[in-house]
């Protein structure tokens, strides 16, 4: 059970008050906390308390899987019950017999039980509010993960309305307390190191410990803070139990963490997911999951794939009053200028206009106002670079050169447009953090 579980639990018992609480064994240790000091608004039963009884129906939430649930269904002997799944993990996961699945694909589980509960006009208490939104905010990144959808937002802000306080939530959400774990920090600090994999900046590190450390998930979000790669996954080998433990977070859609960890029998969400396999030789699974990766990862987009690649561009022989109505006309900011082989030879901006007509020069050559050091880049810049240059160098637009020939310019609008998108051909999306 972990804060979006036991958001969405706590939503469970004010939508079907005629249903009980039964708490997994497993506690997330990011939860454990938040379960202790809440635990009498739960009033949870322990799977061993429904062993002889005949259950009628059952309510799963945050899962589909029939192995993550197995601890309770072992229990259920003497009955044939109806089951209803809330979950936001993809649906075709779902592996449990008979049961009917009414999740929705939005941020955080509990936003599906929240959004329910606000429909039928419900009343939460403070506290039962806090531990809802703790929930939310623990699966959506505070909402600024590109997972987040209308609906967290919504039912955040109706938490809010009751009385949710975002003093406790900030207090659960700090994951990264216990000694292990700060020093799990630091070693993987130190160990780990970016691989260019088909143009994804991908962050890699193996780690051998002794046993199992609670909270490593938290560990893994804080350095993906802290270094800001695409997609980061930290493979650990438990050398007491003889078993491998994969933890990987992602920035972009197009690095499908679900997807590349199903081949291996785990699995999650597209930006956050886990796997874990035993009797496995911890180098050796290492060097195969690299191999693995670079096989299996889609190449990033490209500045090929989101240029405009009808460019207006101005002759460096051109009048600057001659550039200037053009880029009235064509309600452009800028222009690449182009030499006579028609080759690229600077650019004209807006501003390079004001000084002409500061001097009254507007009859001079373009040539003598353009900006000559011009920042250009190939079609196959990824879009990370494209990124850096526009920040380093100030510019809101990039000529794509190809073969010494202007191919296309990418724009600052282009550029945002990319950021922004969630589907589409050729592209990719990001979640908290640079391409």
């Amino acid at each position: 059970m972990d804060l979006d579980c036991l958001g969405s639990l706590i939503l469970v018992k004010k939508l079907f008050p005629d249903h009980r609480l039964v708490r997994s064994r497993i506690i997330h240790p990011a939860a454990r906390a938040l379960y202790n000091l809440y635990g009498d608004y739960f009033d949870f039963l322990t799977p061993h308390d429904i062993g002889g009884e005949k259950i009628e129906h059952i309510i799963i939430v945050d899962t589909s899987s029939a192995r993550r649930v197995r601890e309770f269904l072992s229990c259920v002997s003497n009955s044939d019950p109806g089951i209803t799944i809330y979950d936001h993990h993809p649906r075709e996961d779902c592996d449990i017999l008979g049961a009917v699945h009414a999740g929705k694909p939005w941020g955080a589980n509990t936003t599906c039980m929240g959004k329910l509960a606000m429909d039928r006009g419900i009343t939460l208490e403070a506290e039962e509010a806090t531990i809802a939104l703790t929930g939310i905010y623990a699966d959506t990144g505070r909402l600024i993960y590109e997972n987040v959808h209308r609906e967290d937002l919504e039912t955040a802000a109706w938490l809010l309305d009751m009385g949710a306080s975002l003093r406790l939530v900030k207090s659960f959400l700090e994951t990264i307390k216990e000694d292990d774990q700060i020093l799990a920090l630091n070693q993987l600090l130190l160990l780990c190191h970016t691989r260019v994999i088909q143009g994804h900046h991908i962050l890699i590190s193996y780690l051998e410990i002794e046993e199992n450390i609670p909270g490593l998930a938290a560990v893994v979000e804080k350095i993906m803070e802290i270094e800001n790669p695409d997609a980061y996954f930290a493979v650990f080998f438990i050398r007491k139990k003889g078993t491998i433990l994969v933890i990987a977070r992602s920035q972009k859609r197009r690095i499908n963490l679900h997807e590349l960890l199903t081949v291996y029998g785990g699995g999650g969400h597209q930006m956050a997911a886990s796997l874990m396999l035993r009797n496995r030789e911890g180098p050796r699974f290492w060097e195969e999951f690299l191999e693995y990766l670079e096989r299996s990862l889609v190449p990033a987009t490209r500045a090929r794939d989101i240029m405009t690649k009808k460019v207006y561009t101005a002759r460096e022989d051109s009048t600057i009053l001659e550039a200037s109505k053009y880029m009235e006309e064509i309600n452009h900011t800028g222009l690449p200028v182009l030499n006579g082989e028609g080759r690229l030879s600077g650019f004209l901006s807006l501003r390079d206009i004001m000084k002409a007509r500061r001097a009254s020069l507007m009859h001079v050559p373009v040539r003598a106002f353009m900006t000559k050091n011009i920042i250009s880049s190939g079609p196959e810049t990824t879009m990370r670079e494209v990124e850096r240059l526009f920040y380093k160098h100030h510019i809101g637009h990039l000529p794509i050169v190809e073969d010494e020939k202007l191919a296309g310019i990418v724009t600052s609008w282009d550029f945002l447009e990319y950021k922004k998108q969630r589907k589409g051909l050729g592209t990719e999306d990001r979640v908290n953090g640079e391409t």
